[in-house]
């Protein structure tokens, strides 16, 4: 039984592998990660709404199909158009707000059956969805520091957190995120100052993480104990 989902879980994890690196590479080889190459693709097209729509479509693509960082396009986008980053930011973080949420409705009516899958036993997947439950308060932190906030988000979907505390810190926190990478890496990185303020603010999310955690364990101890 344990072998079974031992293997149960490669599999999953090499298919997901596998889908993530295949979809960056199409990014790659078709140059959406590159800064000169988007630049080209905006002297053909213009300035104009098909162009901005294919950056939307392009955004919520590798939002759902790379679970790495969402940077992988916007900051190509904000170092080569560094006189547009309102154009980039508007563009970026609506449509991978869009993205999150279709990633929520993934988790929410596919984490589970996957689960069940690996596991074969209901109760096991109970146990697993209730201990994913118990981080709710750790979403808006792991939506801000630089980790794969997509499986972030699709383990919320799993958890069946509340649709409307997804749909609005997800909305609040990928607008900090996006502006951090489009003015940070557009604007901040061109100054050596730049470079302090990004780092400080990484470590200061690192350390709000840490008390959180810290709070929900003290809180976790008390609760046994009233008990």
């Amino acid at each position: 039984m344990k072998r079974n989902k031992i293997i149960k879980t490669i599999i999953t994890v090499l298919i997901i592998a596998c889908i993530a690196v295949g979809c960056y590479f199409i990014l790659k080889a078709f140059g959406f990660t590159d800064a000169e190459k988007m630049n080209d693709l905006k002297v053909k097209l213009g300035d104009s709404f098909l162009f901005w729509f294919i950056v939307s479509m392009l955004q919520i693509f590798q939002v759902i199909f790379v679970p790495v960082s969402n940077q992988i396009i916007t900051i190509p986008l904000a170092l080569c158009f560094k006189d547009e980053l309102w154009k980039v930011f508007l563009v970026s973080w609506l449509s991978i707000w869009v993205a999150t949420l279709i990633l929520y409705f993934i988790g929410r009516f596919g984490g589970r059956k996957l689960l069940k899958w690996i596991l074969n036993d209901e109760e096991q997947v109970e146990k697993c969805s209730n201990f994913l439950k118990k981080g709710w308060m750790f979403y808006p932190i792991g939506m801000l520091l630089p980790l794969p906030d997509d499986i972030v988000t699709v383990l919320s979907g799993t958890a069946r957190f509340n649709f409307w505390f997804v749909f609005v810190c997800s909305l609040f926190t990928r607008a900090v995120d996006i502006s951090i990478s489009v003015w940070g890496f557009g604007l901040l990185t061109q100054y050596w100052w730049g470079w302090i303020i990004l780092g400080v603010g990484i470590v200061i999310l690192g350390l709000l993480t840490y008390f959180f955690f810290r709070w929900q364990k003290i809180k976790e101890k008390e609760t046994k104990t009233n008990n």
